[in-house]
């Protein structure tokens, strides 16, 4: 018998936040993770399709997911990054 893999999924809520606070909030909250969990970022920072990607590649973490949640205005992107 195998065991189970569990992994810890951690919603940080930036859609309130300026952009290059957005990205320094997602580091520090990725930095307590444990490796293999995922850190799911929803974010309005409409240059965050190309920050967050490279924040993920340079720091040497997993881009799961990155999408889209409803429509503007009201709607925000959504990422998911394992940890590390």
């Amino acid at each position: 018998m195998t065991g189970a893999v569990s992994t810890t999924t951690v919603l940080l809520d930036n859609r309130g936040t300026p952009c290059a606070v957005g990205l320094i909030r997602a580091a520090r909250a990725i930095r307590s993770l444990q490796t293999g969990d995922v850190l799911e970022i929803w974010t309005r920072d409409r240059v965050a399709p190309v920050e967050i990607p490279v924040w993920v590649e340079r720091d040497g973490h997993h881009l799961v997911h990155q999408g889209r949640a409803s429509r503007w205005p009201r709607g925000h992107y959504v990422f998911q990054v394992r940890a590390r």
